[in-house]
């Protein structure tokens, strides 16, 4: 979603009350989807002129611009919402979180803005070094991502995001290097603190640095560079990784789509090398 990317990159910037709005809009954004300006501003307490003006530093010539992009973002996730997968039989608690899942991969694809998809795909084929940093849900996560750059044949490393673990890598990180950080869910303002910290101090070394997180206005998503955010929190009682898993398997894959040849050349070298080491044990 464009406007959770122009509130990331806003947000230090805003006034208290701007900040106020872009709270609301972040975590409710579907109950202000068709909100008048002056209904907007009572319901957080705000002047109406608050309310334009926030519009307009985001970028809007006015409100009415603001949630008609808004608008757009809710009736998508609308249809996916009254257009579920087909389930057998009569409702089943696996099924309906099944069903919960699959809308939030949908929802995923209006909350990643083109620019953003280009630039993090740029960010990971250009670095001659990636970090992936992550804590608590998100660590598996990040372990998936290294073990996937490092398949596709690129210099990649999962990385403690704790401060006596990341300190190891900081004579490492450079301008050549890009440094991810991964939060997962409503707890990544907890466990992404760290995180956090360690992309502020990979930027402070000019490092290149990407987040992936539940919220544009976490802690990690505030420290970046560049962030991805994929909202799920209204569709389940405890953090999902779906979307974030869907989103690290996209980014390798689109790397290995722009060059099929020589990731097959690379597989079949692996084939090769395994056959060997199995050879010389049956010996």
């Amino acid at each position: 979603m464009i406007i959770l990317e122009k509130i990331r990159q806003l947000y230090p910037q805003l006034t208290k009350s701007q900040r106020r709005l872009a709270d609301f809009l972040v975590t409710s954004y579907q109950e202000a989807a068709f909100m008048t300006a002056s209904r907007l501003a009572h319901r957080l307490a705000v002047n109406e002129a608050t309310v334009t003006r926030f519009a307009q530093r985001l970028g809007y010539a006015g409100y009415p611009e603001l949630m008609q992009d808004i608008q757009s973002v809710v009736r998508q996730e609308l249809k996916a919402k009254y257009e579920p997968a087909a389930a057998p039989g009569t409702p089943d608690p696996f099924f309906l979180t099944l069903n919960s899942e699959v809308k939030s991969l949908q929802q995923a694809i209006s909350y990643v803005a083109p620019d953003q998809a280009r630039g993090a795909l740029d960010m990971l084929r250009a670095a001659e070094r990636v970090y992936v940093l992550g804590q608590g849900l998100a660590l598996p996560l990040a372990r998936l991502l290294a073990a996937s750059l490092r398949s596709l044949g690129m210099r990649a490393e999962c990385v403690p995001a704790d401060p006596p673990g990341f300190a190891l890598f900081l004579g490492e990180i450079d301008e050549s290097s890009a440094v991810v950080g991964i939060a997962v869910g409503f707890v990544a303002v907890i466990e992404g603190t760290e995180t956090a910290n360690a992309l502020k101090i990979a930027m402070q070394q000019g490092a290149h640095t990407l987040a992936i997180s539940g919220s544009p206005i976490s802690p990690c998503a505030q420290s970046a560079e560049l962030a991805i955010s994929l909202p799920t929190e209204d569709l389940f009682v405890w953090p999902s990784v779906t979307a974030t898993a869907a989103l690290i398997d996209v980014l390798v894959q689109s790397l290995a789509a722009q060059d099929p040849g020589g990731l097959r050349g690379r597989v079949e070298r692996i084939i090769q090398a395994q056959e060997t080491i199995l050879a010389k044990r049956r010996r």
